[in-house]
């Protein structure tokens, strides 16, 4: 795999629907890829971050020792180098997702998506004429009118966090914030736990920043009205969820009910995780390579 790829993803640097035009509107493309990504690939890996998630996250992906693989990356608005001039529509993001990979044709498909990028992966996977699909769903959102729920938690918690750092700025509360997405609510009475946090977010400070609300509008405007309906082409589709078990957006609970309404073929927990498993939970990424078969590779 080459490392052009590596250098782009590491170093691009109230909720209602956003009146922004949608992906396939924006001046530039939202995916990048592989610059000698061609035709018939064997295994094409699909990477769809969440709102205010920059597609380094998966940088681990690009570690893997899959020779005859190649990968695409799907940008957020604002991020990446993306300009924000447009919006994610779930369902729209993942049928130009779809047509992209549809163009390619790739033997074997791997999706993986984090958050809000759970959902548009899913809308992709539907829309592919590849055969072979695997979807890993990371932390992943579900269907209305759970994420109406999580809008709501989630600003209660922001709230929350501001109250806990004194009130002094958004900006100090979101990145108090950022300690419940890495272990959840009730991590902050367990010292280990409460101490690892407020050490993982000290070496955030000055990366995390309030977002404006032009771009909270074009990354979670959609998702806000996102119902899940069943479709007889995801049945050929192998689906994992990988979910913390104290993840305070998206409850374990809920989680479990959205697997099943895939229904999904398997589901990770990890206890004592939150939101963010790419930061806390170091086996993540080689449970997906697992689940994947790439390992047998």
């Amino acid at each position: 795999m080459l490392r052009f790829l590596s250098l782009a993803l590491l170093c691009l640097g109230p909720v209602a629907c956003s009146s922004l035009p949608p992906p396939q509107q924006a001046e530039s493309s939202p995916i990048i890829h592989e610059p000698n990504l061609h035709d018939e690939v064997d295994k094409l890996i699909v990477l769809v971050p969440g709102a205010m998630a920059t597609v380094d996250i998966f940088s681990p992906v690009l570690g893997w020792d899959d020779s005859d693989s190649s990968i695409l990356a799907f940008r957020f608005p604002g991020l990446d180098g993306l300009p924000l001039d447009h919006r994610v529509d779930i369902l729209q993001s993942g049928a130009y997702i779809a047509e992209a990979v549809n163009r390619i044709r790739p033997k074997h498909l791997y999706l993986i998506g984090f958050s809000t990028g759970g959902p548009v992966a899913l809308e992709a996977a539907r829309r592919v004429e590849t055969a072979d699909v695997h979807v890993a769903l990371v932390s992943s959102a579900s269907s209305f009118p759970d994420t109406l729920v999580a809008a709501a938690e989630g600003a209660v918690d922001v709230a929350s966090a501001f109250i806990r750092s004194g009130g002094t700025s958004m900006d100090a509360a979101w990145l108090e914030n950022y300690r419940t997405l890495l272990y959840g609510r009730k991590h902050y009475d367990q010292p280990g736990l409460a101490e690892k946090s407020e050490a993982l977010a000290e070496e955030q400070r000055g990366h995390i920043t309030t977002p404006s609300v032009k771009m909270t509008l074009a990354h979670t405007g959609s998702l806000m009205g996102w119902v899940y309906h069943p479709d007889p082409k995801l049945e050929r589709a192998n689906i994992a969820l990988f979910h913390g078990g104290d993840d305070n957006l998206f409850p374990l609970r809920r989680a479990r009910r959205f697997a099943g309404e895939i229904p999904a073929d398997a589901f990770y927990t990890y206890p004592e995780q939150g939101h963010l498993l790419f930061v806390t939970a170091p086996t993540l990424f080689d449970d997906i390579h697992r689940f994947f078969g790439l390992e047998d590779d």
